[in-house]
């Protein structure tokens, strides 16, 4: 994330050209030329506010970023964050900023449970890591973050527990607290329900964009040649998990939308065993997410048991 959105500067630009444009010729429509000069004035003091507005957010953002990153949350994050700490310098310092910019801006609300400050950075950790290498990456279609007390049903409430996470195409993502807790506590399981659900926003186009309201288990943003690819691998895959030859989740065979989550978080879970075993999977979301996780734990040591 920047300081200034490339996407603001863009509106900001055409709403200062429409605007005194749309209130001259309404008010030309209205009162002849009298009504065109004050209706292309009122368009332009609302150029200006537009203007101010988006400017306002990129004070904000730059005034966080100025900020000291804390040291309790870098702390925090080596401690608890596996990605944070395997991440070459210069993306770990845009995690930091990046981290930043997303607790300013999106909206994390408890129900029935406490907001700590924990598990706000546990919240962004799970974002942030997937989206550290795109520096334009906005998480756009996010609208809010919901943390739950415990597992719950699909009716959203309490009475069962068969859910722990769940996104929906219009931007709401549900955690349960217990296990977003738990997929940080052991980072190799390939099991990590933060990853996992955000993973499902990534099936979905940034706001502004085409396609923007349905999963599909096609990652947004890939050309139509990486799309085919994608389908096609994740279609050998899936078989692979039917015949039990897979270190994926069994979960990813369900069908292409959660065979796209579960695949994210083997690559950040175990990275590794990922590239080992299958190739061509791995290599797909290296190049997707510009991020190579198996590398990384290649220079600290790490190896398969």
């Amino acid at each position: 994330m920047r300081a200034e959105r490339p996407r603001d500067r863009a509106f900001a630009r055409t709403v200062a050209f429409m605007l005194p444009l749309a209130g001259g010729a309404f008010g030309a429509v209205v009162a002849a030329w009298p009504g065109a000069a004050v209706g292309a004035f009122l368009g332009a003091l609302l150029s200006v506010a537009a203007w101010r507005h988006f400017d306002r957010r990129s004070a904000q953002r730059r005034a966080q970023l100025l900020t000291p990153f804390p040291d309790r949350w870098r702390e925090y994050l080596l401690d608890h964050c596996d990605h944070y700490d395997r991440l070459p310098d210069h993306l770990r310092r845009r995690f930091e900023d990046d981290l930043r910019i997303f607790l300013l801006e999106k909206r994390i609300t408890g129900i029935e449970t406490p907001v700590t400050d924990e598990l706000r950075l546990l919240v962004a950790a799970s974002a942030v890591t997937l989206s550290v290498a795109w520096p334009d990456y906005e998480w756009e279609q996010l609208t809010e973050v919901l943390l739950y007390p415990q597992a719950f049903d699909r009716d959203w409430s309490f009475e069962g527990d068969e859910l722990v996470g769940q996104a929906h195409p219009w931007g709401t993502v549900i955690l349960s607290v217990p296990s977003l807790v738990e997929s940080f506590e052991d980072p190799d399981d390939a099991y990590h329900v933060g990853f996992h659900e955000f993973a499902h926003l990534l099936d979905v186009s940034q706001v502004g964009d085409a396609d923007q309201t349905r999963f599909d288990g096609i990652p947004a943003g890939l050309a139509t040649e990486q799309a085919r690819a994608w389908v096609e691998v994740a279609e050998r895959e899936r078989e692979r998990l039917r015949k039990g030859r897979s270190v994926l989740d069994p979960y990813g065979e369900e069908d292409p939308v959660e065979f796209l989550a579960v695949a994210v978080e083997a690559f950040f879970e175990i990275p590794i065993d990922l590239r080992r075993h299958h190739q061509e999977l791995y290599a797909i979301l290296k190049d997707y997410f510009a991020q190579d996780p198996a590398a990384w734990d290649d220079a600290r040591g790490l190896t398969l048991d």
